[in-house]
């Protein structure tokens, strides 16, 4: 039940874009915000690892930061790529 709530809303939500273009780009910004709340959360939680003392936190702080960094410059290098094509 829960997935078809989901993919109802989805559906909904994408009601007003007119072409498949349209509704593909409604979709990237959605994903993109999603993303970035994702990645904040792994750097609050790499900074609670540091504050507690784990052996690993250094290499959890590095792996959120690399993907906070992807993630915010993923529309320039979609653009790129759009660019070879």
């Amino acid at each position: 039940m829960k997935k078809l709530t989901i993919l109802a809303y989805l559906f909904m939500n994408n009601a007003e874009a007119r072409s498949l273009k349209a509704t593909a780009d409604k979709l990237a910004s959605e994903t993109t915000r999603i993303g970035l709340g994702l990645a904040l959360f792994g750097i609050g939680l790499a900074a609670i690892y540091f504050m507690i003392g784990k052996q690993d936190a250094g290499i959890k702080l590095n792996h959120a930061l690399f993907g906070s960094f992807v993630l915010l410059a993923s529309p320039t290098i979609l653009g790129f790529i759009k660019g070879l094509v």
